[in-house]
């Protein structure tokens, strides 16, 4: 996943969602988002995820819109609050501690 600290929540792809064995419930709706590529229809789930070794659950948007790539961005929301997270450029290193 890419770290985004400008995205709010982390997202994943329609394909990945589908991968991961996720559908959508018959009375689920989707929710509309505008990104710089346009609209797109998205519905939450909550995920659990390992980083380094730390397990937690945060809420991930799947997208509902094929959009012909296979987004995935880590963001903001619960994750950035269970790390401090270090950036180093010119190591090409992302550090979560």
């Amino acid at each position: 996943m890419l770290v985004d600290s400008g995205t709010e929540l982390s997202l994943i792809s329609l394909k990945v969602g589908q991968d991961l064995g996720y559908a959508l419930a018959d009375a689920e709706s989707a929710l509309l988002a505008e990104t710089i590529g346009g609209r797109v229809e998205y519905v939450l789930r909550n995920v659990e995820m390992t980083i380094d070794g730390h397990s937690f659950v945060a809420p991930v948007a799947w997208l509902q819109t094929n959009t012909g790539g296979e987004q995935l961005l880590l963001g903001r929301e619960v994750v950035f609050d269970k790390f401090n997270i270090e950036f180093r450029q010119a190591d090409e290193q992302i550090i979560f501690k």
